[in-house]
């Protein structure tokens, strides 16, 4: 069985920590998940994984079935063993995937690019009326109906639906598995969205009946939907605070703006059941962790720690750092005396070097660094909700961020 108990709050937000648990694992919230793809850390060895000590991280349900690497999760028992990550585990549903492979392919909305009004990219700003739904065209061929999802992947055809989805997030053996759901882009008009959350809401119920079987090993979340609509988010928070499930993923579209991400989560949160943990997909800049953790988010995911890692850019207490641009900086990189790096000192020139010569410890270094960096992160925040000093920890942060 899981649960969710709540141990402290933070005066006059919405900000709590609790931990969530099952039979044989549990995490202290708020809490982010660290990205594992296809059920490893880009970049890592597994060697590394228990020093490390990720309390929790996340999965690609349709990477992994699609790749053939679900066979090796089920010879080996499930994902714990195979990931050599022994926390709490979640696996997405592979909604999203739909949405990325069909529409948001098509218009150059990507999962980072949620938020239109904040990026340059024109392809992105295309009106409404272009292209409006999912239905398969030329540059889009994907088909949407109330019982399925067919689109192409390496030239080949691709069916999901809600009981398929948990077929495989049952295999892969994850602590909490989200349901299947329809991801809409800001994009798409209010009729589309309204027609989307419906079949969001059906497919849920249709989860939730192939998963009762599971139901005391793996926690089933439902996704909240709705676009920037303030009565379809409440309308669909409403419907999912009345479903036998655990918990609450908040996804889709979050607006075109982080004022919208914001207002999304002060609509949907009050009408959730607050004994239950909620998770904002998708999140994990450090501002919009704050941000979430304010209004009531307990879990987040995001792949910026290690994406960026892998992208020269390193995270710090006093902000972050491009290592393209310091190739001249002989400075000690700052690395925690707990560190699983362990003592070895490093400089911010040497590790730029390594990244030129493709060394992998360049790789390594710097995800590492940035893992560490949001452990701390997280743990920071939990321990400042307990002893009242969360808004202080917040403005800390937010002078380098």
């Amino acid at each position: 069985m899981v649960s969710f108990d709540i141990y402290s709050k933070y005066k006059k937000t919405r900000a709590r920590s609790g931990i969530f648990q099952n039979e044989e694992r549990k995490i202290i919230t708020p809490q982010l998940a660290i990205v594992a793809t296809e059920g490893e850390i880009k970049g890592i060895p597994k060697d590394y994984y228990e020093a490390l000590n990720i309390p929790y991280s996340i999965v690609n349900t349709f990477h992994i079935d699609t790749k053939d690497i679900l066979l090796k999760i089920e010879a080996v028992n499930g994902i714990h063993n195979f990931s050599k990550l022994n926390n709490i585990v979640a696996s997405d549903s592979g909604g999203f995937q739909v949405f990325s492979l069909g529409f948001g392919k098509a218009h150059g909305v990507g999962k980072m690019g949620i938020f239109p009004d904040e990026k340059s990219n024109t392809k992105s700003q295309q009106s409404k009326s272009e292209k409006e739904n999912h239905n398969t065209d030329s540059d889009n061929p994907l088909i949407i109906t109330d019982n399925d999802v067919t689109f192409e992947f390496n030239g080949a055809k691709v069916t999901l639906n809600p009981e398929k989805s948990m077929d495989i997030e049952h295999r892969i053996g994850a602590d909490i598995m989200f349901a299947f759901d329809e991801c809409t882009s800001p994009l798409n008009s209010k009729e589309y969205t309204a027609e989307a959350l419906e079949r969001t809401h059906a497919w849920l119920q249709r989860s939730i009946i192939a998963h009762k079987d599971f139901a005391d090993k793996q926690a089933l979340f439902g996704i909240i939907q709705g676009g920037e609509y303030e009565d379809l988010r409440k309308q669909s928070a409403q419907f999912l605070a009345q479903q036998d499930v655990p918990g609450f993923g908040i996804g889709g579209s979050l607006g075109k703006s982080k004022d919208d991400m914001h207002n999304i989560l002060d609509w949907v949160i009050p009408y959730l059941p607050e004994e239950k943990p909620k998770h904002l997909l998708g999140i994990g800049q450090v501002r919009d962790i704050f941000e979430g953790v304010e209004r009531g988010v307990d879990l987040f995911d995001c792949v910026i720690p290690t994406r960026e890692g892998r992208h020269k850019l390193i995270f710090t207490k006093h902000g972050k750092i491009s290592i393209r641009k310091i190739r001249q900086n002989h400075d000690l990189m700052n690395t925690d005396p707990k560190s699983i790096l362990g003592q070895e000192k490093v400089t911010y020139a040497q590790l730029a070097q390594w990244f030129t010569l493709r060394d992998p410890r360049a790789f390594l270094y710097a995800t590492i660094y940035n893992i560490e960096f949001y452990l701390t992160l997280m743990r920071e925040i939990q321990e400042s909700i307990a002893m009242g000093s969360f808004e202080a920890l917040k403005n800390d942060y937010y002078k380098f961020y």
